[in-house]
C-alpha cells in the first residue's frame, strides 16, 4: 500500500483543496517568504495519521480550523491510497476479528460489491479524528472509522522531523511500559533492539554487572559506527570520527524507573586526554546533526517493512554551515529514492539545480484572501528578481556569484537579468566568455564600474527597448563615448523594439515546453527549466536553424566569437 497525493482542506491557514502529489514527485522542497504556511502544510499532512497524534506534543492537532474563515467546515485532510485486493480484505478481515459487533456491516457490504477498490480517498476529520472512506463508504459511520484506521495502520509511516529545538536530556529514565515508550527512551530502545534483538534498556537493571557492561559496550559500538559513518559524510569539523559513551545508573529517584542512562561525547585532546560534553553542551550544527541521525537510523517507528516512508522535514540543516547543507541535499535526493521527502527550507544550499529538479520545486504563497495556496514553480506570478520574494533561495541556489575574481580574464558579457544569462548560456560556444546577469537594465552600470576598476575586459549588452535604450544612453552619459565605443551594445534590431526573448523561434520556444511537460510556462520560466534540464543537450539539438543562427549572428556581433 501507498500513499499517491494528499488533499488539505481547512486546515489552520489552508482553505484548499490543496494536493501534494507524492507519487509523482518523490522529492519536493517547499519555498516561500518567511510566514507563508509552509510549515502549516508538513503538519497537514502530519495529522492524517493517528498514529502520530501523541508525537511532537501533538501541536499539528491543536487550533486546527481556518484562521480566515469563521464559517469554514471542518478541517480534512485526504490520502489518495494505492491497494491490492488482498491488502483491502485483510484490513476488513482485521477489523472483524478485533470488533465482533462489525461482521453483519461487513458481511453487507461484500455482498455489494461487484470489484474490490484499486485506490481509495481516505479522508480523515481533524476535530473528531475519525477516518471515513470517500465514495466506497460503510453504511456504518464507526465501522468506516475502523476499517480506515486499519488500513492506515498498514501504510507507510509518516515521519516529521522539525529543528529540533526540543532538547535531549542529560539523564534518560526507564520507565513505564516497555511495549509503549516515547521519547529519547524509545529511540534508545529501538538502538538496543537493532544491535541485538535480545537487548532491551529495560532489561538492563536486571543483569549482572559484567553482562550489562558487555551489552553497553556493543551497543555503544553500533551507536559510534552509525554516527562516525554520517559524521563522515557531513563532516561538521575535521576529526574523523565520534565517540559517545552510554552510561548506565541503576538508582532513580522515582518508585517505577528501572534505573537510568546518560548519553555523553567524549573528546580527545592531543596529549590523549579524553573530555567528556553533555550533547547540548555542542554546537547547534551538531545538536541538530544528532538528533537527525539519531531519529532516522533509530526511529522506534521503522521497524519492518513499510517502504515509501513520508519524511516531513521543516528547515533542515538550519544551523549546519554550508558545506555540511550542500551534503544534506544530496542525502534528501538518496533518501527519496526509496521513500517520499517534502522539506521546507530558505536554504540555497539544499536547493542545488545539479541534485533537486527545478521542476519539483513548490512555492507556498498566501492569496489576496489570506489562505495558504501551494503551486509549482513554473505557475508562480510573483517577482523573480525581487530579492524579498520567494525565488530567493532559487536564485541563490544557481551559484551565480557576480563578484571580480569568477570574472575570466579573457571577456565578460554583462547582461541585464538572469534569464539574459540562461539565454545567453545555452549558445555559449566559447568556454572562455563569462556570462553576468544583472538585476535590471540599471543595473548593468554597477558591472561595469567593477569591469573597470579591475581592468577587466567586458562587453555591456541591453534589450532594444525604451527601457535598454535609456539605460544605454545614460551609462554612455556617466563613463563617455570612449569607454562605450566597442564595449556598448543594443540588442540588433530592425527598427522595432527587440529583446533578447526574440532571438527564440515560437516554434522553439513551443517545442521546449512540450518536451519539458511546462505546456503553459512563460519564457523566462521555460529557459529556467531548460537550462537546468538533464536533457538540455538533446533538446537544443532540436531546435530550429534560426533560433541557433540568431545567437551565433549576437556573439559575432560583440565580438566575443573564437
Amino acid at each position: 500500500m501507498q500513499y499517491k497525493r494528499f488533499i488539505i482542506a481547512n486546515y489552520k491557514a489552508i482553505s484548499g483543496p490543496l494536493e501534494i502529489n507524492v507519487a509523482a514527485n518523490p522529492l519536493i522542497p517547499i519555498i516561500g517568504v518567511n510566514e507563508c504556511g509552509k510549515t502549516t502544510i508538513l503538519s497537514a499532512i502530519f495529522a492524517f495519521d493517528m498514529y502520530s497524534d501523541d508525537l511532537n506534543d501533538g501541536r499539528h492537532l491543536k487550533d486546527v480550523d481556518n484562521l480566515y474563515d469563521d464559517s469554514a467546515p471542518t478541517p480534512t485532510i485526504t490520502a489518495e491510497i494505492v491497494l491490492s485486493a488482498a491488502d483491502f480484505t485483510a484490513a476488513l478481515e482485521a477489523v472483524e476479528t478485533k470488533h465482533a459487533e462489525t461482521a453483519p456491516t461487513i458481511a453487507s457490504y461484500r455482498r455489494k460489491r461487484k470489484r474490490w477498490p484499486k485506490t481509495l480517498h481516505l479522508q480523515r476529520e481533524l476535530k473528531n479524528l475519525r477516518y471515513s472512506i470517500l465514495a466506497d463508504a460503510f453504511s456504518d459511520p464507526d465501522v468506516n472509522h475502523l476499517v480506515g484506521s486499519e488500513i492506515v495502520r498498514k501504510m507507510p509511516y509518516i515521519l516529521y522531523f522539525d529543528d529540533f529545538r526540543d532538547s535531549i536530556d542529560e539523564t534518560i529514565e526507564i520507565k513505564g511500559d516497555p511495549d509503549d515508550v516515547e521519547g529519547w527512551l524509545s529511540i534508545l530502545e529501538r538502538l538496543f533492539e537493532k544491535t541485538n534483538p535480545d537487548f532491551s534498556v529495560f532489561k538492563l537493571a536486571d543483569l549482572d554487572d559484567r553482562r550489562r557492561k558487555s551489552v553497553l559496550a556493543k551497543v555503544q559500538r553500533e551507536l559510534n559506527n552509525t554516527l562516525t559513518k554520517e559524521w563522515q559524510n557531513f563532516r561538521l569539523d575535521d576529526s574523523d570520527a565520534l565517540e559517545i559513551a552510554i552510561e548506565f545508573n541503576p538508582e532513580s529517584s522515582t518508585v517505577d524507573s528501572r534505573g537510568t542512562l546518560k548519553l555523553e561525547i567524549i573528546e580527545t585532546d592531543d596529549s590523549g586526554d579524553k573530555h567528556y560534553f553533555f550533547v547540548r553542551d555542542r554546537s547547534k550544527g551538531f545538536f541538530w546533526f544528532f538528533n537527525f541521525v539519531m531519529k532516522l537510523e533509530f526511529n522506534p517507528k521503522l521497524v519492518g517493512d513499510k517502504s515509501a516512508t513520508i519524511y516531513l522535514l521543516d528547515e533542515p540543516g538550519s544551523y549546519l554551515h554550508a558545506s555540511a547543507q550542500s551534503r544534506l541535499c544530496r542525502k534528501l535526493r538518496n533518501l527519496s529514492r526509496d521513500n517520499r521527502v517534502i522539506y521546507c527550507t530558505h536554504s540555497h544550499y539544499l536547493l542545488d539545480p545539479e541534485v533537486i529538479p527545478l521542476s519539483t520545486i513548490r512555492v507556498a504563497e498566501k492569496s489576496a484572501s489570506g489562505s495558504i495556496e501551494l503551486i509549482g514553480i513554473h505557475e508562480h506570478k510573483g517577482n523573480i528578481l525581487e530579492r524579498r520574494s520567494a525565488f530567493q533561495p532559487v536564485i541563490d541556489a544557481l551559484q551565480i556569484k557576480p563578484v571580480m575574481l569568477d570574472w575570466n580574464a579573457h571577456c565578460t558579457i554583462i547582461v541585464e537579468g538572469i534569464y539574459d544569462y540562461y539565454a545567453l548560456q545555452l549558445f555559449r560556444q566559447n568556454r572562455n566568455i563569462n556570462i553576468i546577469p544583472s538585476s535590471g537594465a540599471d543595473s548593468i552600470r554597477y558591472y561595469i564600474s567593477l569591469a573597470i576598476a579591475a581592468q577587466f575586459p567586458y562587453r555591456a549588452l541591453w534589450d532594444n527597448d525604451s527601457t535598454g535604450k535609456r539605460e544605454f544612453n545614460r551609462a554612455i552619459e556617466l563613463f563617455g563615448e570612449a569607454e562605450a565605443d566597442k564595449r556598448f551594445f543594443l540588442l540588433p534590431s530592425n527598427g522595432k523594439d527587440r529583446i533578447l526573448q526574440d532571438l527564440f523561434e515560437g516554434e522553439d520556444l513551443r517545442l521546449i515546453r512540450t518536451n519539458l511537460g511546462i505546456p503553459d510556462a512563460s519564457f523566462e520560466k521555460t529557459i529556467a527549466s531548460l537550462h537546468f534540464a538533464p536533457e538540455k543537450a538533446e533538446l537544443l539539438g532540436k531546435l530550429s536553424s534560426k533560433t541557433r543562427h540568431n545567437f551565433a549572428r549576437l556573439y559575432d556581433y560583440l565580438g566575443v566569437r573564437e
